[in-house]
């Protein structure tokens, strides 16, 4: 039986993420890499926060789907809890990042 990899993985075309000043200050303080980021904004369960933003949340359901387009690996489980919040108007633009504390 052969070990699973993800070696040979080819992200689909998406747009490029764009992180707004902000959001690259907080990446930086919260120790959220932009390769990521971009992991939370397509793959994050998504939900309106009140203010004009989306907000992508990685929920065990998220890493979930995530682990079964990339393959499973340790990073996975350092993603838990992290959010993405993005521009409703642009989803390319990424507002700030963080990890949810609820």
């Amino acid at each position: 039986m052969s070990a699973a990899t993800n070696a040979n993985y080819q992200p689909i075309a998406r747009k490029k993420i764009e992180l707004r000043r902000h959001a690259s200050i907080r990446s930086q303080q919260r120790a959220i890499p932009q390769d990521c980021v971009d992991l939370i904004v397509h793959f994050g369960e998504r939900s309106h926060d009140g203010r004009g933003g989306i907000r992508c949340l990685m929920t065990e359901k998220a890493i979930a789907r995530l682990g079964r387009a990339v393959g499973h690996t340790q990073r996975l489980g350092s993603l838990a809890g992290c959010y993405a919040v993005i521009s409703a108007d642009d989803e390319s633009v990424v507002i700030t990042v963080g990890h949810y504390h609820g």
